[in-house]
């Protein structure tokens, strides 16, 4: 066999795995033009789908933020690019500023259960800034640290909950989810990978540690007692959170942009961590402002996402399918475009 015929077979075994993609023929048919490789050089050359984090290492360090990266920071990063696993939507400049107007959005409680959830956010979040100091008025660094720490920590729990639920009532009853399992796994994944970015820039205390336990064990149980008695209003107490979420990043963004805070003077000049930079598909020169700015528009979707679920009969199509499969199609894209042009240059 010819490299060209290994190379379309290779390919059409991907393909297969994944039905879904949109006029995968037309992609083929534009990797016919590519000239013949060595299969061993072409199978090692593909998995590299973009420069190497070492590269990344090498032009992100200033002489405000230097970056120590050891060989597991770097395996962690490259295995950030998602595109093998939940792949996470990649925001476009407009899709950022658009999901940033947003910010004040607040959904009119019309159920009672509506009223409860909101309540118990409004509860939980004048508690929390008591806790952590947060002043929404020139916010201190610290406050906003370990802020973001717990809150991610907490947001990651609802998602990974709901689809677990549904994943049982899916196996019990013997029947279709609609889809729905796959958007609540990937909205889980996301939060646990906004906490995982934010250990990156900063450290959690021992106080945080403990704040983030004893959230989960209190949140836990309270949310699950809630799935059991009416779905719709755990997604409601999730879309109600994700409000309070968006406004407090834009807060910090907009902390960052004004000269003589404390967020302008500690964090206007930091780099992205490389843990986002694969994770967003970022370029080496992103800044720690343009990843808040990415997980405000991740935010804002789960609050979408979650507000829409709660009126959501049992029954009905998940209405955010099409989001996967576009989010895969463009993966799919990525990566064969990056073959492309790895095979062009051998």
């Amino acid at each position: 066999l010819s490299s060209i015929q290994v190379l379309h077979f290779f390919l059409m075994y991907h393909l297969s795995r994944h039905s879904n993609m949109i006029n995968s023929t037309r992609m083929l048919r534009s990797l016919t033009s590519i000239s013949e490789v060595p299969l061993k050089s072409f199978l090692v050359n593909s998995l590299q789908t973009r420069p190497s984090c070492a590269t990344f290492a090498s032009t992100t360090t200033t002489t405000t933020q230097k970056l120590d990266l050891t060989s597991e920071d770097i395996r962690e990063a490259e295995n950030a690019n998602h595109y093998w696993r939940q792949q996470n939507h990649l925001w476009s400049e407009d899709e950022l500023v658009e999901k940033y107007k947003t910010k004040d959005f607040m959904k009119a409680p019309e159920t009672f259960s509506d009223h409860f959830t909101s309540g118990v956010v409004r509860f939980l979040f004048n508690s929390f800034n008591l806790i952590t100091g947060y002043k929404e008025v020139n916010p201190t660094t610290k406050s906003i640290e370990w802020r973001l720490i717990v809150l991610e920590s907490v947001a990651g729990v609802p998602g990974f909950l709901g689809a677990g639920f549904r994943h049982f009532h899916s196996l019990r009853t013997l029947e279709r989810d609609h889809g729905a399992i796959f958007t609540l796994l990937e909205e889980a994944e996301n939060e646990r990978m906004h906490l995982l970015v934010c250990l990156k820039m900063f450290k959690a205390s021992k106080i945080t540690r403990g704040l983030v336990i004893s959230a989960q064990v209190l949140l836990t149980p309270f949310l699950t007692v809630l799935y059991l008695i009416k779905p719709g209003a755990m997604h409601s107490f999730v879309g109600y959170l994700e409000e309070t979420a968006v406004h407090t990043y834009a807060n910090i963004i907009d902390h960052i942009d004004t000269p003589g805070t404390h967020l302008n003077k500690d964090w206007s000049q930091l780099k992205a961590p490389l843990l986002a930079q694969h994770y967003w598909d970022l370029g080496p020169d992103a800044t720690w402002r343009t990843t808040l700015r990415h997980i405000l528009a991740d935010e804002a979707h789960h609050r979408d996402v979650n507000h829409t679920f709660s009126s959501l009969g049992p029954n009905e199509e998940n209405p955010f399918i099409h989001e996967h499969k576009e989010n895969f199609d463009a993966a799919v894209a990525r990566r064969l475009k990056n073959i492309e042009t790895i095979s062009f240059k051998k």
